[in-house]
């Protein structure tokens, strides 16, 4: 693909993702030995995180790496957008995506517990394109809640599409 048709690219996806929902969704089922593999991998030693399962332990806060970013993939490979008539993918060469950084908000938001039912769904932020190197930038705004629809994380994950993905 030619710089051309990148920047063409880009300039669409810039002006048509942002506020926009990222269609589907992604359920993540939590299970003890996740949890705790997870916890002693970081090296948390606090029994409310690596405590025996019938004491009924809470995810550490790094537990939202195992979920968030496997799920952003999941839902942005699958993405479709029509572009001048036609039908596109938001991810034009998967090998080109790229995970670029996340922040996580926990405001308002309950522990995660074994046994939680997570649904993973996002909307579009801010998009850009650095035209040094024509990567594209994407920020999505994401939402996890457990199955009684209560929100236990807030991260904003941003992505990067190498030239000739996007």
């Amino acid at each position: 693909m030619d710089e051309e048709q990148m920047k063409e690219n880009a300039e669409f996806l810039i002006k048509e993702l942002p506020g926009k929902k990222v269609p589907g969704k992604v359920r993540v089922r939590c299970r003890y030995n996740d949890l705790v593999k997870f916890a002693e991998v970081f090296g948390f030693e606090d029994s409310k995180y690596v405590g025996p399962e019938e004491e009924g332990i809470v995810a550490c806060k790094a537990f939202a790496n195992h979920f968030t970013i496997k799920a952003l993939y999941k839902l942005l490979l699958g993405m479709k957008l029509e572009q001048n008539g036609k039908v596109r993918t938001f991810v034009l060469d998967p090998g080109k995506l790229l995970h670029a950084g996340q922040k996580y908000n926990w405001e308002d938001c309950l522990d995660v517990k074994d046994g939680d039912k997570l649904t993973v769904t996002a909307k579009w932020g801010k998009v850009w394109l650095v035209e040094k190197n024509m990567i594209l930038f994407a920020e999505l705004l994401v939402d996890v809640k457990n199955e009684n629809d209560e929100l236990v994380c807030k991260p904003t994950v941003r992505a990067a599409v190498r030239p000739g993905g996007y």
